[in-house]
């Protein structure tokens, strides 16, 4: 046998012809290769166990951190044990459980409440809430798209004045509001309320959705347009369905301003059939005693909504939300 017929000669042959038949030029094992275990590690659970111990920086950012949110979720903690049990229970204390009831009366009164029910509220606050959302999502995005691709006159000049509306407190503009509603009939009306949250919440749209344009490459829509594409296509087609972790997070956060603001309709809102849930809550305190189970429990309801759209969009919420402000 010749040195060229050796098996060693033949195997370097074979995997030499395996090499050169592959696409990836070798770079990666072939299928005879492939063990059929998985390789152990050296490492012992001591080794593994000290590894795992933070840092004393990352250890002090976990106890920062433990302890916000233990502070923000304590006084819900202790809301929701209220709206559970009897007025006479948490009088002392909702944290003492010894011979705790769980009832789900205070939930009952708040819906039915005589003089301004939970449940009218919620519906009033939909109404307002949900068109107010929606109006403002897509005049944002129609708004924000020039500012992020076209050059036109008083561009900056005009972002400059929407960052100045959004500096201003909603008491400045209240008055103004106030007087020109009275004058076209929309005082006290849903409708009303609805133009004021749209105004007012168009401008922090506008600059969210133009930065979160930017980061969208440009040579997409170059390529629409040599296909032939207009642009009312390429926003139709291109920038809405691209766009969606940003108008998510759009919608969540104006959904949870829109539903948790209290001045607004304070000042626009007179009949108490119209009434919002923010406003309806201080009505519930009672004149001869302040029933805070029945107030607990209103509240738990008025927060819950927002909450559950925020857990159900929460993936879409931090895309947009990194998009937007890393861009």
């Amino acid at each position: 046998m010749t040195e060229d017929d050796s098996p060693q000669s033949r195997a370097g042959t074979d995997r030499d012809d395996d090499t050169e038949a592959q696409p990836d030029g070798g770079r990666y094992l072939s299928v005879k290769e492939i063990p059929e275990t998985a390789p152990t590690t050296d490492r012992t659970w001591q080794t593994r166990l000290v590894d795992a111990v933070p840092t004393k920086r990352r250890a002090l950012t976990y106890v920062v951190a433990i302890t916000v949110a233990v502070l923000w979720i304590v006084p819900f903690i202790g809301l929701f044990m209220a709206s559970l049990r009897p007025l006479s229970e948490i009088i002392g204390g909702w944290w003492h459980v010894e011979g705790m009831t769980i009832t789900l009366e205070n939930y009952y009164q708040a819906w039915n409440y005589s003089t301004a029910p939970m449940g009218r509220a919620l519906r009033n606050t939909f109404i307002v809430t949900i068109p107010a959302v929606l109006v403002v999502m897509l005049l944002g995005v129609m708004a924000a798209y020039p500012f992020a691709r076209f050059e036109f006159p008083l561009k900056t000049t005009l972002f400059f004045l929407i960052l100045l509306v959004m500096a201003a407190p909603p008491e400045l503009v209240a008055m103004g509001n106030y007087n020109s509603l009275q004058e076209i009939g929309l005082f006290d009306t849903y409708m009303g309320l609805i133009l004021i949250h749209i105004g007012w919440g168009l401008g922090w749209v506008v600059l969210f959705l133009r930065n979160y344009l930017l980061g969208i490459p440009e040579e997409l829509e170059e390529a629409a347009r040599i296909d032939g594409a207009s642009r009312y296509q390429i926003f139709r087609t291109i920038i809405l369905p691209l766009s969606t972790p940003a108008l998510v997070s759009v919608a969540v956060i104006q959904f949870t301003w829109v539903w948790n603001a209290f001045f607004f309709p304070l000042v626009f809102m007179r009949s108490p059939e119209l009434y919002l849930a923010p406003q309806v809550l201080p009505l519930m305190r009672g004149r001869v005693q302040v029933e805070w189970g029945m107030i607990a429990a209103g509240s738990i309801m008025t927060m819950a909504v927002p909450v559950i759209l925020f857990l159900v969009l929460e993936r879409y919420y931090k895309r947009g939300m990194v998009a937007a402000v890393a861009d």
